[in-house]
């Protein structure tokens, strides 16, 4: 499995982030159903919290205050569920049962 590495990240409206990955490819990511779930996802909610969300310096995460952070990968396979090795082998694995 190759990493994937964020080149840039943007917020826009409606609690969505632009990312830019190293390899071209831009994702929109809807943290609305993130934010729904409460905890200290509720953080997320406050517009000017959300804005401040930072790439890590090696491009592998991205950040908010306070240590809330997300995995490259894991948004990658968010946005691109067919890439997941993991489910790839779980569904096979099912298929095989």
């Amino acid at each position: 499995m190759m990493p994937y590495f964020i080149q840039t990240v943007t917020p826009e409206a409606n609690y969505h982030l632009r990312l830019l990955y190293r390899n071209g490819t831009v994702i929109v990511i809807d943290f609305s159903p993130i934010i729904e779930q409460g905890g200290v996802f509720s953080r997320l909610s406050d517009p000017a919290f959300f804005s401040q969300v930072k790439r890590s310096e090696d491009g592998r995460s991205i950040a908010w205050p306070g240590e809330l952070d997300f995995c490259a990968d894991a948004l990658w396979f968010q946005a691109h569920p067919d890439d997941n090795p993991f489910i790839a082998s779980s569904s096979a694995a099912s298929k095989a049962l």
